[in-house]
């Protein structure tokens, strides 16, 4: 972590990197207790897939913003858990698809309750007003950065 300089704000860059930071650290934290050896990535990943499964390696790759052999890694270990699995694509029969399962399914409900207790916490100091504008201008810089 970057050391604060209290004497003046950090940037707008420097304090989104701090914050992301700080919640991966707290869900790292969170996970662990799942004994499963799950960290901030295998969280992203499976939130991912949740919503794209199912898709190939190099769609959840490109959802993802990684390369494909992280990815790879990523599918190793969830295959391990019995969480995902490699089928052959219907349409392309050289490609594979990433299907989730049951227990892949389950394990994200059990991260998920994780996450946003990890959420909540974070913005236990904001009123219900201060989230929503939170929440609003955040999304307006995300959606002024997608446009060209």
């Amino acid at each position: 972590m970057i050391c604060a300089d209290t004497t003046q704000p950090p940037s707008f860059g420097l304090l989104l990197r701090q914050v992301r930071d700080g919640l991966a650290r707290q869900l790292d934290a969170s996970m662990a207790e799942e004994d499963l050896g799950l960290g901030f990535s295998h969280y992203i990943g499976l939130k991912t897939l949740m919503h794209m499964a199912p898709c190939t390696a190099n769609q959840l790759a490109r959802g993802l913003d990684q390369v494909p052999s992280a990815v790879t890694r990523l599918l190793d270990k969830f295959e391990a858990l019995g969480c995902v699995r490699r089928e052959t694509h219907a349409q392309d029969r050289r490609a594979l698809q990433i299907v989730l399962t049951d227990e892949g399914r389950a394990l994200w409900l059990r991260l998920k309750q994780r996450g946003d207790k990890v959420m909540e916490d974070a913005m236990r100091d904001l009123q219900a007003e201060e989230r929503e504008m939170l929440m609003s201008l955040l999304l307006r810089i995300r959606d002024s950065l997608m446009t060209p």
